[in-house]
């Protein structure tokens, strides 16, 4: 039963596509596919709230990239995303947390304000199958559960500076950037012949050098786009060897590889360096942060596991 409530989750993910065959066959097996607490979660659950999920994203106007990495998301967590924010939304409403109505019409009238009038707002609900109602339902939910988040986890968290310093002195590599070579490049493979590709390698090196300028002899001789812009260990050693001893504005020799003979003429060079604290020290805090939420986040979620009654059937 799992591989089918699977199958079901993956066709939602992508509904916008077309038909699934999950649903081709005839109706879905509403079967119990886990319980928490009091509630029994079906199938037909699993599939309203994935497919709820997709509607809201619509109508919100997201993009569709947005979409398929929040739906994505839901299919790789699967019913366990339901279990989570089914014991997220009743922690919340264990403290007794109340929504002001005008914060929830507030974002309304933002997801309003995203179409040229109501009547396109409200056509765009109806195409999704949702009332005004629905829409404000699922604000007021999603509201309660990012307030009790922040209270029970994000307000929890404290970054020292010595904890910033210290990731910085320990994760020295991270904010070293290499050495990077702005490149023009003549290429001629070897399918002729390697002999011939290195006759025309060195009538074009000796044109650069008499003065030719480069764009009219790469239009003339090279079979490839120039490399462009380029770093340290990301070109063969043989380039590198060759590119990495040459000065700005400089001409190299023949360098060839496994298919052809490279020429290659430096335009620029930005010298690797180490990023100081002060400049990354933002960086450094939002990844501590965010670290120490998931960290949080999970230890919170695994105490809500412990105190409800949770079953998820295989």
């Amino acid at each position: 039963m799992r591989k089918h409530w699977l199958k079901v989750l993956s066709c939602f993910i992508f509904a916008a596509v077309g038909p699934c065959s999950a649903f081709a066959a005839g109706p879905i097996n509403d079967g119990i596919i886990a319980i928490v607490n009091n509630d029994v979660i079906t199938l037909k659950d699993l599939k309203d709230y994935i497919s709820g999920i997709y509607r809201q994203l619509r109508v919100e106007h997201k993009s569709p990239e947005e979409i398929q990495q929040i739906m994505t998301s839901y299919e790789e967590k699967g019913v366990n995303q339901l279990v989570e924010d089914k014991l997220i939304l009743e922690a919340a409403n264990v403290k007794g947390l109340e929504i002001r109505p005008g914060v929830v019409e507030k974002q309304l009238n933002e997801i309003k304000g995203r179409y040229p009038s109501e009547d396109d707002f409200l056509a765009a609900l109806n195409a999704q199958g949702l009332t005004v109602t629905d829409l404000r339902n699922k604000i007021l939910n999603q509201l309660k559960t990012q307030y009790i988040v922040d209270m029970e986890v994000r307000n929890k968290i404290f970054v020292n500076p010595e904890d910033v310093t210290r990731y910085y002195n320990e994760h020295t590599g991270e904010f070293e950037s290499k050495t990077r070579y702005n490149l023009d490049s003549i290429y001629i493979s070897f399918d002729k012949g390697k002999s011939e590709a290195l006759k025309r390698i060195k009538e074009a090196r000796d044109k650069l050098v008499a003065g030719a300028d480069f764009d009219k002899v790469s239009k003339d001789y090279s079979q490839a786009p120039s490399v462009g812009t380029l770093e340290q260990g990301q070109m063969v050693p043989a380039i590198e060897k060759e590119v990495f001893s040459l000065k700005e504005g400089e001409l190299s020799q023949p360098v060839q590889v496994e298919n052809g003979v490279y020429l290659f003429k430096v335009n620029g060079i930005s010298m690797g360096r180490r990023q100081s604290l002060e400049e990354v020290k933002n960086d450094v805090y939002n990844k501590i942060y965010e670290q120490q939420f998931r960290d949080k986040f999970k230890a919170w979620i695994d105490k809500l596991r412990e105190k409800a009654y949770v079953e998820i059937r295989s």
